[in-house]
């Protein structure tokens, strides 16, 4: 079993807390839409209309409860969310509340609509991007409230994170995810999706059939000599050029002519 010490640095979660203090008909209302999502989308969806390659998720049943963050590529707003929900739910039947999982998703995107703000429900930290906002490209401080709800979501339980922070392909993992993990201490599993754009019909509506998708958990990344040393921008590099090179989308080959 794979395990890790806690950390006295972390703060008390309120989102940790906050598990402990729902109400009965709180648990409920999560749990009646996860499971219309299950059976109202993701069964037919992903089982029957599509299909969905899963590999290496052996690795759930050895990790802890707590303080485990899945660092993901990102394609589309919420497809990976779902099948990812849609592996540890219907496929490994995980207790409900045992993890319990969150993914993190941008503030603009999660007040759209009424779809969007199920999904909070359901399991969504938002946190509010420095870098882009509705599509644009922004410059602001940092949202270190949003950064906290992170931390707090990983110290809860299992957090899928998308470490680029947006789904353009080929986007740079964004540097502040070293630091996060460094304060939390958590246990890094690198996933890799591919072939969920494929499912969209237009901009981030789903409804092509007959795709095939994959995801792919890889190991846990040994961390014992990043969390052991204090923080240091040199070595938060090196791990984003490691995730990189496990989960970042391939670069383009840029090829020249020599005969001209």
């Amino acid at each position: 079993m794979l395990t890790r010490t806690e950390d006295s640095s972390i703060i008390s979660s309120p989102i940790e807390s906050e598990l402990f203090e729902q109400t009965y008909l709180d648990r409920w209302i999560r749990r009646a839409i996860i499971a219309g999502f299950g059976l109202g989308f993701s069964l037919p969806y992903f089982h029957l209309l599509n299909r969905i390659r899963v590999m290496g998720d052996e690795i759930l049943e050895t990790l802890p409860k707590k303080r485990v963050v899945f660092l993901s590529n990102h394609q589309t707003y919420f497809m990976e969310a779902i099948a990812f929900f849609d592996v540890i739910y219907v496929r490994h039947m995980f207790p409900w509340e045992g993890p319990i999982i969150r993914f993190s998703a941008a503030e603009e995107t999660m007040k759209k609509n009424l779809l969007t703000s199920l999904m909070t429900k359901v399991g969504g930290v938002t946190i509010r991007r420095s870098f882009r906002d509705g599509g644009q490209e922004v410059k602001r401080p940092v949202d270190f409230e949003g950064a906290a709800r992170i931390e707090q979501a990983i110290a809860a339980g299992w957090l899928l994170h998308f470490p680029a922070g947006t789904t353009r392909e080929g986007a740079p993992f964004r540097p502040g995810v070293p630091l996060i993990l460094h304060r939390t201490k958590a246990i890094v599993v690198p996933v890799r999706v591919d072939g969920f754009r494929n499912l969209l019909m237009h901009k981030q509506f789903p409804g092509k059939m007959f795709k095939t998708c994959s995801i792919t958990l890889h190991r846990p990344l040994d961390l014992d000599s990043f969390y052991t040393k204090p923080y240091c921008k040199d070595d938060g590099h090196a791990l984003i050029e490691q995730l990189t090179q496990i989960i970042g989308d391939p670069q383009p080959i840029v090829t020249t002519d020599i005969a001209k």
